[in-house]
């Protein structure tokens, strides 16, 4: 155990498509702890939620192990961008999520999207997270479609609404104007009142 000191830590997470890793950095980004989980230790099946929330568990508990806690100011996590799955409002995942490389194969999503999103848009292609908020957001009680990082943040914050910009680009997110393009709506994706999709970047 490291001695508690005033030294501020920041803990830094990743979910990949075969483990996680998780390290607490100080102020001089100097590894302090560092921890690490592989899915395949819980499940064969990448694809389930249950089992990444598992791995981000192991490896962020090695590095709990290691540090004070008092010491954690802040937690930033990622996920495989693109990587996507429709989820209630308690966070709870209502289907299997689409991966990253899943590509969506309906071809009059893909037409619309083609049809409205901008030339340099990244939600082009079958691939892209609107294409997957397209596929998922018919799901009956759906509260949001949501990226893998969202997901795993949610867990932290018990908030399933808010996505990171970096993610939100495969969704058709203008990082320049910072917020989604009015020509989404022309693609079908719902806007409701009960906020069926994670349309929302803080």
């Amino acid at each position: 155990m490291i001695s508690a000191t005033n030294r501020p830590l920041v803990i830094g997470i990743d979910i990949g498509t075969s483990g996680a890793r998780a390290v607490a950095m100080d102020a001089a980004f100097s590894v302090v702890a560092s921890g690490s989980s592989k899915l395949a230790d819980f499940s064969t099946d990448h694809r389930d939620p249950v089992i990444w929330w598992q791995a981000v568990q192991t490896a962020l508990g090695q590095v709990l192990e290691a540090i004070e806690r008092m010491q954690v100011r802040a937690i930033a996590i990622d996920g495989t961008s693109g990587t996507m799955l429709p989820v209630s409002a308690d966070g709870a995942p209502l289907a299997v999520p689409m991966m990253y490389n899943d590509p969506v194969e309906d071809a009059d999503i893909l037409t619309r999207i083609a049809a409205h999103a901008l030339k340099d848009s990244a939600a082009h292609g079958a691939t892209s997270g609107l294409a997957k908020v397209l596929t998922f957001q018919s799901i009956p009680d759906v509260f949001r479609v949501i990226h893998q990082a969202d997901w795993l943040a949610g867990h932290f914050t018990g908030l399933y609404d808010v996505s990171d910009e970096n993610n939100a680009l495969k969704t058709g997110y203008d990082p320049v104007s910072r917020c989604w393009p009015d020509w989404i709506a022309g693609t079908g994706a719902a806007r409701s009142a009960a906020g069926r999709l994670a349309l929302q970047a803080r």
